[in-house]
């Protein structure tokens, strides 16, 4: 999986800033994200103490970005990166 970390200085983000930067990195579509206090998809997935969003995103996305607190899983059609 491909990993795009991004740290904002000067700024605070909302959700939705945070969600427009993550989309125009990754270039797919969003599969599962959390902002600390939400997540989504709301599923019920057993892979030790990992939350179920995080591990539909790890198995099913393949581009994750973090930006200051808020985690987004894609899956695009780009070639990961090895």
């Amino acid at each position: 999986m491909r990993e795009i970390k991004v740290r904002i200085e000067g700024a605070k983000l909302d959700f939705e800033k945070a969600k427009a930067i993550a989309d125009i990195l990754a270039n797919g579509t969003l599969i599962a994200w959390s902002d600390g206090k939400r997540s989504y998809p709301d599923v019920c997935c057993v892979c030790g103490d990992k939350p179920g969003w995080m591990v539909y995103g790890e198995t099913r996305g393949n581009i994750k970005v973090e930006i200051d607190g808020y985690i987004f899983y894609y899956l695009s059609d780009e070639k990961a990166e090895h």
